[in-house]
């Protein structure tokens, strides 16, 4: 493995490449994995059409829990096993990331398991308009967006991806960037806010207090995404990390009811439905 920050990085128990993450990954997969499981029955009725897995933002397919010696399988990885136990398979799992030796070693790791996998070089914006290209639009796809900041989950992945007549999009929406980076985003320097919600420097204001502001950026990539067709479910997970802190929401996006239910059922009702407090 070449030089690598070794606080990201380590040698799998399998000897490729993992990733370093914080315990808090257990329960992100979980819950999309649960969902992989809830929405298997659906799927099967889609294999002749196809039935993929996207997961633009793979990373190694092997994470180390920081602080301690636990490996656990990435998500392109946990999620093909979850679907071989539910009623209805992927029937393919299309996988990017830009890091070229990351993409490499989840490939690996997929094929060892005689998964479906196509690996796709390139950002995530780059390879999504192929990956899009290569499926059935009428084929039932699940979508998993875990980009490493606000910034990646660029809104052109979703302008692609509802392209796809039946698809599902679980997203990573960082509240931690968000709360962080703000105030420097919102400067014309920075591209962060306008790649994740084009055309929002003439509809939100800036001169209001900062909980206002996150609330109104939020509000209003909702109101895009939901004029692409894929609105959102009504439970919104958020992910804390070990001391409590506010990471992330995982944010289910889909034109089908039936894909609300299962995700009222995998995620936490008890969770805020709205952007609430951050």
């Amino acid at each position: 493995m070449p030089q690598r920050d070794l606080e990201r990085y380590t040698l799998g128990d399998d000897g490729l490449i993992a990733e370093t993450v914080g315990s808090w990954a257990v329960e992100k997969l979980k819950l999309v994995t649960d969902y992989v499981y809830i929405s298997g029955a659906p799927r099967k009725g889609f294999l002749g059409t196809g039935a993929a897995y996207i997961d633009p933002f793979c990373g190694a397919g092997r994470s180390l829990i920081r602080g301690t010696k636990t490996f656990i399988d990435g998500s392109p990885v946990a999620a093909f096993k979850r679907s071989l136990q539910s009623p209805g398979r992927f029937t393919s799992i299309a996988i990017s990331d830009g890091d070229e030796e990351l993409l490499a070693a989840a490939t690996k790791r997929l094929t060892v398991l005689d998964a479906p996998v196509r690996a796709f070089g390139g950002t995530a914006s780059e390879s999504m308009p192929k990956i899009v290209r290569s499926l059935d639009r009428y084929g039932l796809h699940l979508a998993f967006l875990d980009p490493y900041s606000l910034g990646a989950l660029s809104f052109d992945l979703f302008e692609e991806l509802a392209k796809l007549k039946n698809i599902d999009v679980i997203a990573h929406v960082s509240v931690s960037d968000l709360q962080r980076n703000a105030d420097r985003y919102t400067d014309k320097a920075y591209e962060q806010f306008d790649r994740f919600a084009p055309g929002w420097r003439s509809k939100v204001k800036v001169d209001t207090n900062q909980a206002a502001f996150r609330a109104a950026i939020l509000q209003y990539w909702s109101e895009k995404v939901t004029a692409l067709g894929l609105p959102q479910a009504k439970h919104r997970e958020l992910i804390r990390g070990g001391k409590g802190q506010r990471l992330y929401w995982l944010i289910l996006l889909s034109r089908h009811q039936l894909a609300h239910k299962f995700w009222a059922k995998v995620s936490s009702a008890a969770r805020s439905p709205m952007f609430d407090g951050i």
